[in-house]
C-alpha cells in the first residue's frame, strides 16, 4: 500500500520537512542517523515515491537539463544522436544534475511561444536542428532558460553554438581528394535546410576553387539525409559525368547508400568510383571498403555544451542569455575507399 508524504510523517513521528529533507540526497547529512533509518524503513515498507513535479514548482531550479532532438523514425539507431546523449549524460554524472529528453515535431507556433522551464521543468536546453522547431531567428534568446545549440551555426542568430568546424571539413575533403589524383568529382549533399551541409560543399568549392578548378554544379545532388536518395543521386550523376571518379558525401548515411548502389550496378569502390563520407558514423564506416570519413567530436561538442551550461547556472546567471560560438576541430579519417589515381 503506498502512501503520502503526510502519512509517512505522521508514522515517522517527525514533521513533512524532515521527510523532505531525507529525500533529498543534497539535505540528507542534516537528519540524525537514527531518525533517518526510520524514516527510509518507511519508505521502502510503503514504496513511497516524491512528487518531483510538485517539488520542482516549488524550488527555483529543478536540477534538470532538457536535451532537444527531433522526432522522426529510427533516431536512436543514429550515431550521432547516441554520441549527443552520451555526452550529455557523462558529463551530468555525479553531478546532482539529471537530463530530460524532449523529441520534438515541427509544430512551429506551439514551440516558438513555449515556457520550457515552467512546461517542461528544466533549467536549461540542449538543443539540435534548432531551426526545425522555430519559425524565427530571434526565438532562442527569448527562450526563459540557457539554452546551447549543437551544429547548424547561423551568424545573426543570438544563442551559445557548439559546432564542428564544417567549412574546414568540407576543404579538408576536397583537399585529400585532390591529393589523390581525383579532378572529376561530385558531392551529394543533405536538404537546402542544412547550415552543416551548406557549410561542408562551401568549404569543398573554396578549396577547389583556389586550386583552379570549377565544379559542375549540376553535380552537387541533394539526397535529404536519406540513403535511397543517395541512390537515385548517383545514378543521375552517373547519367551526368559516367566518368566522374569520385563521389563526396556530406553524410555516412548517403554514402552508405552510394557505395550500396555501386554493388548493385557491377561497380566497384574504390577500383571504379572512390566514395567518401563525412561523421566518420562507427555504424556505418566498418563495411568493405572501410569508409574513409571526416570525424565530427559529436561527444566532445556535447560534453561541451552540457558543462557550458553547468557552469552558467551554478554561476546564478540562469537568468541570463548564454552568448558565443565554439567551433570544435574536424579532421579525416583515411580508410580504403579513396584510391589513388597516380
Amino acid at each position: 500500500m503506498k502512501m503520502t508524504i503526510n502519512e509517512i510523517a505522521k508514522k515517522a513521528g517527525v514533521s513533512i520537512a524532515t521527510i523532505s529533507r531525507s529525500i533529498n540526497p543534497h539535505t540528507r547529512e542534516k537528519v540524525a542517523p537514527a531518525t533517518l533509518e526510520k524514516i527510509d524503513l518507511l519508505l521502502k515498507k510503503f514504496a513511497y515515491t516524491p512528487n518531483l513535479a510538485a517539488r520542482n514548482l516549488r524550488q527555483s531550479s529543478t536540477k534538470t537539463i532538457g536535451v532537444i532532438v527531433p522526432f522522426y523514425h529510427d533516431i536512436f539507431y543514429s550515431a550521432y544522436y547516441m554520441h549527443v546523449l552520451s555526452g550529455v549524460s557523462n558529463t551530468l554524472e555525479g553531478s546532482g544534475y539529471r537530463f530530460k529528453l524532449l523529441t520534438l515535431g515541427q509544430e512551429q507556433e506551439k514551440w516558438d511561444h513555449y515556457d520550457f522551464r515552467s512546461g517542461e521543468g528544466v533549467d536549461g536546453l540542449i538543443v539540435s536542428l534548432w531551426f526545425r522547431y522555430f519559425s524565427s531567428k530571434d526565438v532562442l534568446e527569448k527562450i526563459k532558460v540557457p539554452t546551447v545549440v549543437i551544429d547548424d551555426f547561423e551568424e545573426p542568430v543570438k544563442t551559445m553554438f557548439i559546432c564542428g568546424d564544417h567549412i574546414n571539413g568540407g576543404r579538408t575533403a576536397a583537399k585529400h581528394l585532390h591529393a589523390y589524383g581525383h579532378r572529376r568529382v561530385a558531392i551529394i549533399t543533405g536538404p537546402s535546410w542544412s547550415r552543416d551541409c551548406q557549410a561542408r560543399v562551401k568549404g569543398f568549392q573554396e578549396y577547389w576553387k583556389e586550386q583552379g578548378m570549377s565544379l559542375n554544379q549540376d553535380l552537387v545532388i541533394t539526397a535529404d539525409y536519406l540513403k535511397e536518395k543517395a541512390k537515385e543521386a548517383l545514378d543521375q550523376i552517373l547519367k551526368i559525368d559516367p566518368k566522374v571518379t569520385a563521389i563526396f558525401c556530406c553524410t555516412d548515411i548517403m554514402a552508405s547508400g552510394v557505395l550500396e548502389r555501386l554493388k548493385e550496378l557491377n561497380l566497384s569502390c574504390p577500383k571504379d568510383i572512390s566514395v567518401m563520407g563525412y561523421d566518420d558514423d562507427f555504424m556505418i564506416i566498418n563495411r568493405f571498403p572501410e569508409l574513409t570519413s571526416v570525424h565530427v567530436p559529436v561527444y566532445a561538442m556535447a560534453q561541451k555544451a552540457t558543462q557550458s551550461i553547468f557552469e552558467h547556472l551554478k554561476g546564478n546567471g540562469s537568468t541570463k542569455p548564454l552568448l558565443g560560438t565554439t567551433f570544435l576541430p574536424v579532421h579525416l579519417v583515411d580508410r580504403q575507399s579513396i584510391k589513388k589515381l597516380f
